[in-house]
């Protein structure tokens, strides 16, 4: 049971870990955005300590995933979209699936980086 807690912890840990560096944010900063200690935080990514459920939420809320996400159960992203019209969400939508299809068709041409043509 200990061995599926670690793992369990440690994809979570990763999880946050990935979210976090990949939106520029300290452990501090990111300790701050869910109130718990920065020495929290680095328990969170090392595996050695799970975050609560009000945590977890917290910290699926301030990264816009679901908690399945988090839990490594589902690579689901969400987006607040309240106070948008239905024309607004209509358009996000239509931009999503564009991209989508775009991906879809560049990875059966390439072998590449898709994120590199961005980078230019």
């Amino acid at each position: 049971m200990e061995e599926v807690i670690f793992m369990a912890g440690n994809h979570i840990g990763t999880q946050i870990k990935t979210l976090r560096l990949s939106r520029n944010i300290t452990q501090e900063e990111f300790a701050s955005r869910i109130n718990v200690a920065k020495s929290t935080v680095a328990a969170y990514e090392n595996g050695s300590r799970l975050p609560s459920y009000d945590v977890l939420v917290r910290i699926a809320d301030l990264f816009h995933v679901t908690t399945d996400n988090l839990l490594g159960r589902s690579s689901v992203y969400v987006m607040d979209v309240s106070g948008l019209t239905a024309k607004q969400r209509n358009s996000i939508q239509d931009v999503v699936t564009t991209y989508k299809e775009y991906n879809k068709l560049y990875r059966a041409h390439s072998s590449g980086d898709i994120d590199a043509i961005y980078d230019n």
